[in-house]
């Protein structure tokens, strides 16, 4: 018997119109007005693997090979699991989002290797619940990204277990993304939500199964969705973050400037995720339960929004922070860093990564964000999880370094959260709203070493990824809503040494001949 549900089974379809608004929602429309709709990545030459629950004729793939349609002209399906060549209508929806001529954004892709659920989870391919058996050391045709628009369990928490571990085994192993879908109704469905090492995603209305991992599985009290997609199927907007994924691993493969490992699982997760759209559903506040006042001031151990994850997929800024190329960390000392970049950082316990993050100006919005994976023993019998902190620490006029929780932050940004310490996530975020001008150190520290069991000091690549909004200065010195001669009156009267006061224009610590040229600048404009 098939215990597995179609996560958009029985989810009413939209009408036409709208569906086609979903490339504005997804900022794709941004990015190709930014770079021409020509150059836009479409996921050429990467490959995707497809897995569908079969309907009740067996059938699983998006289209036949034999008898191709328009929007699948050019491309070509595996059958891993045989059987029939008819198209499932649920698989066809699927491509159409993700690969499709007409309406995927990853219209590039032209090899998908598809299977059956129960066929892939067992002998054809993850051989799950066979004992000592093991996934094949590659994936067909050098595979880059798995797409699992389906949800359900075995029945069995041990082989829930089992099968999550392996294919966070896999991820680890072949370094694969792999994206899920979660359930579209608010009953929870551990397959394969419940994963480390994926991209669970929910759908553009919150209308998707959010929460915790409960009791009893890996990791119990990690956030689920990890991100949402821009349409109102989960299915739909699985395929939606998988075309996005490959958008990326284009962008990587086209661009001789951006090193082999920007297409690491845990960068891309990194990418999509900082990247994404911080509002909540229906343009609600998004948020991750920061500390409002008070000593804890900026502090959260929740690093994403409870329906929404990270927030929204947005392509177009996700495509910036992958340009802005790797940029590494220090293993003491700061790194110099611009306002958006990412990197891949090996750590070991104890050790911390930080990079020198200056705004020139106020930023509204800075984000931040590490992903790593869970260590899955060989024999699937156990794993182990590094815990990873991250925050964000002011560096002072005199070279000190300040941590910006509680009160000493109030003068430094406006609202969010400056530190993120979950004990459970693999994820930890930073979202802050209205960062003043200043020289910040952006630091990664693992603490303790790991959770979940011995690591034996496990190493653990870490991706990371930022980006703030383009900084504006402010040169109202005196606060007359006016920029004129007592400005510059007051700038002057604060020459020099002057730490985080409004005169300090672009937040070096000093008000100096910079300064005066930004006041100057701002009082000419037109």
């Amino acid at each position: 018997m098939n215990k597995y549900l179609l996560a958009a089974a029985s989810v009413a379809a939209l009408v036409a119109d709208t569906r086609a608004d979903y490339r504005d929602w997804c900022g794709w429309t941004e990015l190709a007005a930014r770079i021409g709709a020509e150059n836009v990545p479409d996921g050429t030459d990467v490959i995707i693997g497809q897995v569908e629950a079969a309907d009740g004729n067996g059938r699983y793939v998006a289209f036949d090979n034999s008898s191709i349609p328009a929007e699948f002209d050019g491309k070509f399906i595996a059958k891993r699991s045989g059987g029939t060549n008819s198209p499932s209508s649920h698989a066809t929806m699927v491509g159409r989002k993700c690969y499709s001529l007409e309406d995927g954004i990853a219209s590039g892709v032209t090899f998908i290797n598809a299977w059956t659920v129960n066929s892939w989870k067992a002998s054809g391919y993850m051989h799950s619940g066979q004992g000592a058996g093991t996934p094949p050391d590659e994936a067909m045709g050098a595979q880059k990204i798995w797409n699992h628009a389906w949800v359900g369990t075995t029945g069995n928490t041990e082989a829930d277990h089992d099968l999550l571990r392996r294919l966070d085994w896999v991820v680890s192993r072949d370094d694969v993304i792999v994206v899920v879908g979660l359930n579209n109704s608010d009953q929870q469905q551990p397959l394969l939500s419940y994963g480390f090492n994926t991209i669970a995603v929910g759908r553009r209305d919150g209308e998707h199964a959010s929460g915790d991992v409960p009791a009893g599985y890996d990791g119990a009290g990690r956030m689920k969705p990890d991100i949402t997609g821009p349409l109102f199927t989960t299915s739909e907007a699985t395929a939606t973050i998988s075309a996005a994924a490959a958008i990326l691993v284009q962008q990587v493969r086209d661009d001789e400037s951006l090193p082999v490992e920007a297409e690491a699982p845990e960068v891309v997760k990194a990418i999509l995720m900082v990247s994404a759209s911080h509002s909540g559903v229906s343009g609600g506040t998004w948020t991750n339960s920061a500390v409002e006042d008070g000593n804890e001031r900026g502090l959260t151990d929740r690093p994403l929004d409870a329906t929404v994850g990270a927030g929204h997929l947005d392509v177009n800024q996700s495509h910036l922070v992958m340009s802005a190329g790797q940029q590494p960390g220090a293993a003491s000392g700061e790194a110099p860093a611009g306002l958006a970049g990412w990197s891949l950082e090996t750590i070991s316990p104890d050790e911390q990564r930080s990079w020198l993050i200056e705004s020139a100006g106020t930023t509204a919005e800075f984000s931040a964000l590490i992903t790593w994976n869970r260590v899955v023993a060989n024999n699937f019998g156990s794993f182990t999880l590094a815990d990873m902190d991250l925050e964000l620490l002011r560096l002072t006029a005199n070279g000190e370094i300040s941590t910006l929780i509680g009160v000493r932050g109030v003068d430094s940004f406006d609202g969010g959260n400056i530190a993120s310490r979950s004990t459970v996530d693999n994820v930890e975020h930073l979202f802050i709203t209205g960062l003043q001008p200043g020289r910040y150190i952006l630091q990664i520290t693992r603490p303790d070493g790991d959770s979940g069991g011995d690591s034996g000091g496990d190493d653990i690549p870490v991706g990371i990824a930022w980006y703030g909004s383009d900084p504006v200065i402010d040169a109202d010195v005196d606060g007359d809503a006016s920029i004129g001669v007592l400005d510059l009156l007051e700038l002057l009267r604060r020459w020099g040494s002057c730490d985080l006061c409004g005169a300090d224009l672009d937040g070096s610590g000093m008000v100096d001949a910079v300064d005066l040229y930004l006041l100057i600048d701002a009082w000419l404009a037109p």
